[in-house]
């Protein structure tokens, strides 16, 4: 197993983002990697099964695991989730922490629709005097088909994938924006500020030159 110093490289001063990530990454390297480890051998017994039963049920029946081994990879690159990942990617998904939560299990579930279900067939049999014992499985059951739904129920897998694959790339153009900033011509940048008349920032002066080439372009292929 590879083991990485807990020291990161990089200077906290110079590049204070890119030194958080790389000292996230290296504090949890060991507990992803177990996860991983876990699910990929539990993946491996799967496929051999029981007989010939594990060709034949082995890509069905763990949908979920390979999306959580999918995860896990992409949350080790990450290290650990920062505050500013998820305000940056609210926009695009409001719900994003309440799928984290479910992904990974980080509050206990309370079965709601279930509890609400059973409690409502605990009423109507409570009114036809059906037996109590008729009564309990009114109730379990509901809350068992809940547990079992949200058990296979992948989509919050899928979205979470979806944040943090988006998380990586957006940490990569953070850091890499750190690394290249002492080779910006931030005076020549403010001339051009100054000789256009603008105030807008970089990025958006970025956009309108693009926006004005895209334009040009179309134009051109639209003469011929």
């Amino acid at each position: 197993m590879v083991k990485l110093q807990e020291t990161s490289p990089h200077s906290q001063k110079e590049t204070p983002f890119l030194h958080k990530w790389d000292t996230a990454y290296r504090k949890n390297f060991d507990l992803y990697q177990k996860e991983i480890d876990k699910i990929t051998y539990h993946l491996q017994r799967s496929q051999r099964g029981l007989w010939l039963t594990g060709s034949w049920l082995y890509p069905y029946l763990h949908q979920r695991e390979f999306a959580l081994l999918d995860i896990y990879k992409k949350k080790q690159i990450l290290g650990k989730v920062f505050k500013e990942d998820i305000a940056g990617y609210q926009h695009i998904n409001p719900s994003i922490e309440c799928d984290l939560d479910k992904t990974f299990g980080a509050h206990w579930y309370i079965p709601k629709y279930g509890l609400g279900v059973g409690a409502g067939l605990f009423a109507v049999a409570h009114f036809f005097n059906i037996p109590y014992s008729f009564r309990a499985g009114l109730v379990l059951i509901p809350i068992a088909f809940d547990y079992i739904f949200r058990w296979n129920d992948v989509g919050a897998y899928h979205r979470s994938l979806q944040f943090l694959n988006w998380a990586v790339e957006y940490r990569k153009a953070i850091a890499q924006t750190e690394v290249d900033k002492k080779h910006f011509n931030v005076e020549g940048l403010k001339t051009y500020k100054q000789q256009i008349n603008s105030k807008k920032p970089l990025l958006e002066l970025y956009n309108d030159v693009a926006a004005v080439f895209y334009r040009e372009n179309v134009e051109e292929l639209k003469d011929k």
